[in-house]
């Protein structure tokens, strides 16, 4: 898990790469565009913009994804992302191939990311996370997950 400005994205990946590519693709993003999926590279690297309402945290579930890395940013707004370093999760439902994800259990122990314009999360495959959290109160939020496949096999 990576968490940081995005003015230091470019310290943590090299040129070219589908990690460097993806959040090239979010500073370069015209928010005037609307929500949407956008294609990077076909299915290896794609972005999921989305407007939304924040929600307690005891109203979303905690999710790990098996295939692909989220790259979360916040481009209106603001919420949090609980993540969790746990191996004692508890799976509530069944891996969903389509989605690529796995709800889970909350947690005994977490952390909360604090996700404002600006900022970034990279969240690995299996790296247990809790997003569209409110930090005080409900808020409107515009948010862009750029999603890349981890895969090697693809």
């Amino acid at each position: 898990m990576i968490y940081d400005t995005l003015e230091n994205f470019r310290k943590y990946f090299h040129t070219g790469t589908p990690l460097f590519n993806a959040l090239s693709f979010v500073v370069e993003f015209d928010s005037s565009k609307p929500d949407g999926r956008y294609e990077i590279d076909s299915e290896k690297v794609y972005a999921l913009v989305s407007s939304y309402e924040t929600s307690a945290a005891s109203h979303n579930s905690f999710e790990i994804h098996r295939k692909y890395a989220d790259v979360q940013v916040v481009i209106k707004g603001e919420e949090k992302i609980d993540v969790s370093l746990s191996s004692e999760l508890k799976v509530l439902s069944e891996y969903d191939e389509g989605k690529d994800k796995i709800l889970l259990e909350s947690p005994k122990d977490s952390a909360s990311l604090v996700m404002r314009r600006g900022y970034f999360a990279v969240i690995y495959p299996n790296e247990a996370h809790r997003p569209n959290c409110e930090l005080e109160g409900k808020l409107h939020v515009r948010k862009i997950v750029v999603k890349v496949c981890m895969n090697l096999e693809d």
